[in-house]
This record gives C-alpha cells, structure tokens and sequence, in this order.
C-alpha cells in the first residue's frame, strides 16, 4: 500500500492481533483440549490470554488438556508483560544491541519514554518472575501440605495462578475462580498480593525497590500509590456497605471484610471472584464497572483508562473549577497537553465502550442492558469478571468482547494512531470562543 509504513504502533497493533491467531492455532490442535472446541471460542481464549482479561467461552479446567494450560500461561506471560517481551528477552540472552526502531517498539508498547527503555525491560524480567516465582513456590507448598493436592498438581496450578494473577489475567484452573477459597486468608491475601504489584507498573516497582537508596519518589509514582490506595478502600467499603447482608449474609464479619477487600482489589484488571458476581446486586455491578473502567495503572500488566488518567482528568476539572490554568499537585503541575490526551482517552474508551454495548444490545437482545454493560467494561479494561453471561452470548457477542478486549489491551490511542497517517495542517485559523456549560 502507497505511503503504508510500520510505524511502531501499527507493529503493535498487528502483533497483537498475530500473536492472538498463533495462539487460537495452537488451541486448535487436538493436543490441546479434551472436548470439541469452534474456532470462535478458541481465539477467544487465546485473546483474553494474551490481553490478560480472563473472559472465557469455556470453563478452563474441564476444556484444554495440560498442553493447553501451557499455551494459556505462555500467553499471558506475553500479554503481561507485553508484546515485546518475546523479543527483547531474545536479545537480552543472545547479549545482543537493541535497535533504536525495536526500542520505539517496546516504547510504544509500555507507554514509556525511548530512553532507559531496555533497562526497564530488564526490570520487567526480574520482576515478573520473582513475583511469580516466589508466589509459586508459597502455594505449592500451602495446596500439597494444606489441600493435600499431589505434588504435580500442587506444582502446576501454583505455577499458572501465579502467572495469572501476576498478570492480572483472571484465568483459573479450579472452574469457579476462587469461590472455593472465601473463607482461607491465605489464598485470598497472596493473590491481592500479586494483583496489587502486578497492577501497579513496572516503573512504580523499580522506584520501590530503589526507595532505600534514592529516597525519592516520582510524582507518578506518588500519584499511583495514592490512588490506588483510595480506589481500594473505597471499593472495600463499598462492597461491605451493600453486600454485607445480601450475597455475604452467609460469613462472619472478618470474612466478610477478607472477601469485600478481594473482590475491591480484583476489579483492578484481575478478574478473579471469591463471590459469585452473578449473585451481587445491581448496584455493586455499577460500582465494579466504575472501578474496572479506571482499571490499572500505566506500565503494568492491568488494563482500563488507567490510574493516572482518572486522577489527571479530577486534577483538570477541580484546577478548571477553581479558576486555574495550571494543574498544581504539591510543588509541581501537570502540563495541559496531559490533560488533554487524558480527556481523549477518556472520551474514546467512553466511545468504545458505548458503542461496542449497543452492538451487544441489538445481537443479544434477551440479554438485560447492565450484564451486557458490565461484560463490556470488564473486557476493555482487561478484567475478566463477568455476571455469568459469556458463556451464553452468540457468535457474533464473542467478536464484539474481542475486539473489545484488543483495544483495552493495546491502549485506544494506539489503535487511532496505527490507522491514521500521520499529518499536519499548516494552515492557522482564527480562534473564536464559543458558550460552554
């Protein structure tokens, strides 16, 4: 195609995609499930693998053999950490130079700047797999001396939760999330654990990590923290406030406490539940989908508008409100051009969501308008939590929630910029104000 370049967005937009179809391929294969699978579902695993979301089609445990739950874990290791991880892992073991094109790739890619971009790959890697590493080893040792699983099954579904829940993915190998686990803090604190630091970014980590000997943190980092925290608390007391004599009524309080606080942490992008999201009311569903929609933060293996935004967007409108053109947070100030790209974030991901919905409604018309809203936001913001329609919804539903899932992965703005040339007008038009509010 005339004038068509691989520009780094559009190399992550199509490796995506590819990455996704070699997966499904792979599923495909007889050695890779135990019941009969339609290709639909199987890309659908495959994509909410590698886009770390943990929406299925199918229930995990009963459906792919061990070699499939391998193709699984393999995927969202890859989508986690991000698509470049592939590469740049190559390049680092062979003691090869990345290129400056590879590295605007991984740039791109984790939404980070081009320089120190290999160190921070490098973090990524160590990371991942001491997080995962040291999770894995806990919860082989808890479910064969505790659970009494047998030693290869101990070692295998410690090792895939721990990726999963790293990665914020959400996939299981026990066929009913954690409902199994809502009364054992051990199980449910380890994994908000590995939500917690997987959803917070690679940046924030190593600035943790390094804490000790700079003593210093960024304003990133402390705006990441903060919201967080809020966002934490808040779902916490806001599931105990309406769930505590509904779909809790059944617990003592510190159970009911542990499970409001983990079902507050896996709206984070994660998307396990240790109580049934189908059984809680309505109104908890619209306080997941706000908490989803923010999702993670930037940089991490969660997906949603992300942390940053939603703080910069509140930041924006209370400087608006106020008077102010400047956005000031503490001794510094946030430049508008962030602002803005935060509010077109915002708008897009509103669009994305919206309209994908409106397709749902229209195909799947039986289905009530908050489930198909609440499974739409779940997919853009690579949750996976779901009020139990997946597994129900046509064909076509399937390859809306794809796509859905595709776009809260890759990031919206890098969706726009790989399909549109790049072009700017020379011509200046004269400004003229207009009536707002």
């Amino acid at each position: 195609m005339k004038g068509f370049r691989f520009t780094p967005p559009r190399i992550i937009a199509i490796s995506y995609f590819g990455i996704a179809l070699i997966g499904a391929l792979l599923l495909a294969l007889p050695i890779s499930r135990h019941v009969p699978v339609s290709f639909t579902d199987d890309f659908f695993t495959s994509a909410s693998a590698l886009y770390v979301t943990g929406l299925s089609t199918v229930t995990t445990s009963t459906t792919w053999t061990t070699f499939g739950d391998v193709v699984i874990a393999v995927l969202i290791q890859v989508g986690g950490a991000g698509i470049t991880f592939v590469t740049t892992s190559f390049y680092l073991l062979m003691g090869r130079k990345i290129s400056l094109g590879a590295r605007m790739v991984i740039a791109e890619d984790r939404n980070f700047g081009v320089h120190g971009v290999v160190r921070l790959m490098k973090a990524i890697l160590q990371f991942s797999f001491a997080f995962e590493g040291a999770a894995a080893l806990l919860f082989t040792l808890y479910f064969r001396f505790v659970y009494h699983y047998p030693w290869d099954r101990a070692v295998g579904i410690s090792i895939f939760h721990s990726i999963s829940a790293f990665n914020n993915a959400g996939f299981d190998l026990w066929g009913n999330s954690l409902e199994g686990f809502s009364t054992d803090p051990f199980v449910l604190l380890l994994t908000s654990i590995l939500i917690i630091f997987g959803g917070l970014g690679f940046i924030v980590l190593a600035e943790l990590y390094n804490f000790r000997r700079t003593r210093t943190l960024s304003l990133h980092t402390r705006i990441v923290l903060r919201v967080t925290a809020f966002l934490l608390v808040a779902g916490t007391l806001l599931v105990l406030f309406f769930e505590s004599y509904a779909s809790m009524k059944g617990l003592s309080w510190p159970y009911k406490i542990l499970n409001a606080w983990f079902m507050s942490v896996t709206t984070r992008t994660a998307g396990f539940d240790a109580i049934p999201v189908g059984h809680l009311k309505e109104v908890t569903w619209f306080v997941f989908t706000i908490l989803m929609f923010i999702g993670a933060s930037p940089g991490s293996t969660g997906g949603g508008i992300k942390t940053t935004t939603f703080y910069t967007l509140i930041r924006t409108a209370l400087s608006t409100a106020r008077g102010r053109s400047e956005i000031v947070v503490g001794e510094r100030s946030i430049p508008q051009e962030q602002a803005q790209r935060s509010l077109v974030i915002f708008l897009l991901a509103m669009g994305v969501v919206m309209g994908c919905t409106m397709i749902d409604a229209a195909l799947e018309p039986r289905i009530r308008l908050m489930r198909i809203v609440f499974e739409e936001v779940s997919a853009f913001g690579t949750v996976g939590l779901t009020t139990g329609i997946t597994s129900i919804v046509n064909t076509p539903v399937k390859w809306v929630l794809i796509f859905t899932m595709y776009v809260g992965r890759i990031g919206i703005l890098t969706l726009l910029i790989s399909l549109v040339q790049k072009g700017q007008s020379k011509v200046k038009r004269i400004p003229e104000r207009i009536l707002i509010g």
